[in-house]
């Protein structure tokens, strides 16, 4: 049988063998990884036992020759099994969350990599006497970290996911700096020359950004080509898979920056920006196959490297154990110093948000070291420029560290979890299982006591079902949950945030919202339900807050419209905003009614009257920022409504041809031409009208009850002199103490001038600023828009000119200045 062939019956039987683990895994309750390890040790020893005998053992012998035939060289560990393992990771992380929580990211990726590196380095070096730079290159390559098995632990235990998006972005981030690192010790050790101390950090940037920069242009240019496929799932697959090697190719080999980043950068952009551009059964499919492809180089190359293991594990000495162990305390002590001494000072700072102790414990423990180090590890020994004898130690040690996470940090993971409880169910949801228990039982009873009739049974049959029994006598006592009614009420909360993330995602499974929509909701979701987990009520409130706060981005568009007059950045943030309002009202009308159907009878009525109170607050906030939008983009508004209702119309339509083909009142083909015709209406109602940013004055100066009294000329005239203005959440309109140069009229929104007995509050139609004209004298007092404000501004110079042609509004705002002045 020819070379060829065995391997690739082993490679076949292999798939087969790491399949079969999962459920034992499952089962044991274990990572993966570990039983992949177990395998690949296994295979290597009993590899190394049939040496020469394979001949002897029919198939068993020809899928260990393969083993051997599949001849992956360690330098080839890289450039076959790294960029799917990183692309996959890009691809499926959270890019939004990923950017809320990117200080606390970078400085557990970046910052924590180069603690990892010196202080494993210098431990190393102490211990052992090796020579610096290779405990150095030790350091980096150990520095990288698997998250697999921690976030599974996380989301078990129902941690806020932002601490998944941490582990995750960690490991994401810490692969790309560990190995531009690990390149640059290894040209340190192969040309025996020590840079200056300003040379590494130099290289180290270059390499970053050259590989940001060529991830965002390949990223670009493949989204151009996919969008240009007609759809076709295998071609935009094979696209990727081809983004993914030439990015690190390409970065690697010819322009000499980090191939890893580019990689990331690549995915993390195609995150960023496909959904938009892709069909949703595109991008979900586009997202298996690459989980497929993750799952395949993950365990083949734990399988090959610990095949290869078995062999450099065969010069192990005693006193490589004791380098072990100060690599082991070295790594996880870099570790903890990053989470329990530097967090806490962005903690501080308010750059993110408290961790538990009891979270950063097991993040802490939770750093096993998987594919990418074992894969780094071969690649040093594989190299031959380097010394047999620190290849052979660099090899031993890491092998041997990873088998140690392994085999001492992933079986303890969960005993540490039952250690600090976090298995447990707190008062809060011990009193919601048995009311929720009770409550499920009377209304089975209900139903099994009609079932009975149908089936002509003694309705006491069910009557003496026990539970079914005591379900009943709790519910006719009109027992109350006995829970104090704060934890009520955020436990309330917390159902209503998943409620409205699942509302969100139903419409987009249901093609009434884009992608980006979606994904811009849910995010915020996701936000709300952090916010309520940590703070309860308050942190709902400050959640709110900060979501009608509007972000970076869209200041910096506004600030780009401002003063260079780009529309396009506002209007896309614009028209997202309104959209996004949009939904988010329907969702509210719907939490409401769920509220009242469902949190009565499980929180009782008073816990769901402060919470109907609460999700009316935020309805008329809502509907406050949308009539504000209304006001300045009614034709767009019209437009946008318009078209969710003829999306939901076409989901109603689409629901009714699949009962009518449910029901065998339409043939396939008949359904397939509807769908069809379906779709293209479909795909017509989901391309967004264009926003124009040109500012109605005149229906802005009609809101103005000043100028009500107006003729449509003069409406004309006087919207000649004022300038419109939008200023966002908490913005400073005027300042105490500087000179008045313009009055300004309310069109939209609300605003807070602050003075020493009080905060006053202008509503639409009011203005301000005129006492400093009449007088000419400086402000007396602060004016800060307290949601977004549209403003008409009237300079000094046209304010006396209109009052000299207007006596009866010089008259009416003098009037109210004096007011004001009394």
């Amino acid at each position: 049988m020819t070379e060829i062939v065995v391997a690739i019956l082993a490679i076949a039987l292999a798939l087969v063998l790491v399949s079969v683990l999962l459920p034992v895994a499952e089962r044991l309750r274990i990572p993966h990884t570990v039983l992949l390890a177990v395998l690949g040790i296994a295979l290597g020893v009993t590899g190394a036992w049939l040496v020469g005998e394979t001949e002897r053992f029919g198939l068993l012998g020809d899928f260990f020759e393969g083993l051997t035939a599949v001849g992956v060289s360690p330098a080839a560990f890289l450039y076959i099994f790294l960029p799917p393992l990183l692309f996959t990771a890009g691809l499926t992380i959270d890019v939004r969350r990923l950017f809320d929580e990117m200080s606390a990211v970078l400085l557990l990726a970046i910052v924590a990599v180069f603690v990892c590196i010196g202080v494993v380095g210098g431990v190393v070096h102490a211990v052992t006497g090796i020579d610096i730079f290779v405990c150095l290159l030790l350091g980096a390559i150990v520095s990288t970290t698997d998250p697999a098995a921690v976030i599974g632990i996380l989301r078990e235990v129902g941690a806020p996911k932002r601490l998944s998006i941490l582990a995750e972005g960690e490991a994401l981030f810490n692969d790309a700096a560990a190995i531009a690192t690990f390149t640059i010790l290894i040209d340190v050790l192969v040309h025996h020359i020590v840079p200056d101390a300003a040379a590494p950090g130099l290289d180290f940037l270059r390499e970053f950004v050259g590989g940001i920069m060529l991830g965002i242009v390949l990223a670009h240019v493949a989204l151009f080509i996919v969008t240009r496929l007609g759809g076709s799932i295998t071609g935009l697959a094979s696209v990727t898979v081809g983004l993914a090697y030439v990015a690190y190719i390409l970065g690697d080999q010819y322009l000499h920056v980090s191939g890893v980043v580019a990689v990331v950068v690549a995915a993390l952009t195609l995150a960023t920006l496909g959904p938009t551009r892709l069909q949703p059964h595109q991008w979900e499919a586009l997202r298996h196959t690459w989980h497929q492809l993750e799952f395949w180089a993950n365990s083949l190359i734990f399988l090959l490297a610990a095949i290869v293991a078995v062999r450099v594990l065969a010069g192990i000495r005693w006193w490589h154990l004791v380098a072990v162990a100060a690599l082991y305390i070295a790594a996880f002590g870099a570790r903890a110093l990053v989470l329990f001494g530097l967090l806490p000072v962005l903690e501080f700072f308010g750059r993110v948000q408290p961790v538990d102790r009891r979270y950063k414990t097991m993040i802490v423990w939770g750093g096993l070291r998987g594919a990418v180090t074992v894969a780094l590890a071969l690649v040093a020994y594989g190299n031959d420029r380097l010394p047999q004898d620190v290849r052979d130690f660099v090899a031993i040690i890491a092998t041997l560290f990873v088998l140690a996470t392994l085999f001492i940090n992933a079986p303890t993971l969960r005993p540490l979890m039952r250690f600090f409880r976090l298995n447990e169910l707190d008062e809060t949801d011990k009193a919601l299982r048995d009311r929720v228990l009770l409550l499920s039982w009377a209304s089975v009873a209900a139903q099994v006591r009609d079932v009975a009739k149908v089936y002509g049974a003694d309705a006491d049959i069910a009557q003496r079902l026990p539970h079914l029994e005591a379900g009943d006598a709790a519910m006719s006592a009109g027992g109350d949950i006995a829970l104090p009614m704060d934890k009520r009420i955020a436990y309330g909360l917390r159902t209503l945030c998943a409620r409205e993330r699942e509302l969100y995602l139903w419409r987009f499974g249901q093609q009434s919202i884009s992608r980006h929509i979606a994904t811009m909701l849910v995010v915020d979701a996701d936000r709300l339900i952090d916010q309520v987990q940590t703070d309860g009520v308050a942190g709902y409130a400050l959640a709110l807050q900060q979501d009608v706060m509007l972000d970076r981005g869209f200041r910096i568009a506004l600030w780009l419209h401002q003063t260079f007059g780009l529309e396009r950045p506002l209007a896309d943030r614009l028209a997202d905003r309104f959209e996004t309002l949009l939904v988010e009202r329907s969702v509210m009308h719907e939490l409401i009614d769920f509220n009242r159907a469902d949190m009565a009878d499980l929180l009782g009525e008073p816990v769901a009257d402060k919470l109907h109170a609460l999700l009316d607050e935020r309805l008329q906030g809502i509907d406050g920022a949308l009539k504000a939008l209304s006001l300045q983009y009614g034709d767009y508004a019209d437009t946008i409504r318009a078209q969710h209702l003829q999306r939901i119309a076409i989901r109603l339509e689409s629901a009714e041809y699949d009962r009518q083909r449910r029901n065998f009142a339409i043939s396939q083909e008949v359904y397939r031409d509807l769908q069809h015709a379906l779709q293209e209406r479909r795909a017509e109602a989901a391309r967004r009208p264009p926003l124009r940013l040109g500012l109605k004055l005149t229906a802005m100066v009609e809101r103005v009850p000043l100028f009500a009294g107006l003729a449509a000329g003069e409406v004309s005239a006087v919207g000649r002199l004022l300038r419109a203005r939008v200023v966002l959440p908490g913005q400073k309109i005027v300042t105490r103490g500087e000179r008045g140069d313009a009055m300004y009229f309310i069109a939209a929104g609300v605003a807070q001038v602050k003075l020493a007995m009080g905060d006053v509050e202008l509503g639409e139609g009011a203005f301000f600023g005129e006492v400093a004209l009449l007088e000419h004298k400086p402000r007396n007092a602060d004016v800060v828009a307290k949601g977004v404000c549209h403003l008409l501004r009237l300079d000094a110079r046209d304010f006396r000119r209109l009052l000299a042609a207007r006596p009866d509004m010089r008259q009416e705002i003098e009037s109210v200045a004096a007011q004001r002045r009394g």
